[in-house]
């Protein structure tokens, strides 16, 4: 008897705590990592003005230069830099290589992106 009342006061909720605890850490996002490829480019310190900035008026400016049909302005660092905290840039022009839509931009250009963002894109 004394067993089931030590099992129902201490052993039931400390299992419960230890379930719960497992499948909160199981379900959560990981938001400290990046979902991308690892930068394959060493040696470069990436920055918006000198590395990326002219990528991105060659291959996006013609839809998201403010006037064209894409959502969004990228003609300024802060225009892009809302894009780059959610996390579409990564998943549109580096994993799915959608972006920019008929292609046109080289593998160099989308790993040059990919580096500058993991490098948390200075600019």
């Amino acid at each position: 008897m004394t067993m089931n009342l030590f099992a129902k006061r201490l052993l039931y909720p400390v299992f419960t705590l230890l379930v719960a605890v497992l499948l909160w850490q199981g379900c959560k996002k990981d938001d400290g990592g990046q979902d991308g490829p690892p930068c394959n480019i060493s040696g470069v310190s990436f920055s918006y003005t000198a590395n990326i900035k002219g990528i991105i008026d060659r291959n996006c400016l013609s839809c998201h230069g403010g006037l064209g049909p894409g959502p969004h302005d990228y003609s300024t660092y802060e225009g892009i830099k809302s894009v780059l905290d959610n996390g579409l840039v990564l998943e549109r022009v580096v994993i799915k290589k959608d972006m920019p839509e008929g292609g046109g931009m080289s593998q160099a250009e989308r790993d040059s992106i990919n580096c500058w963002i993991l490098s948390g894109y200075p600019k």
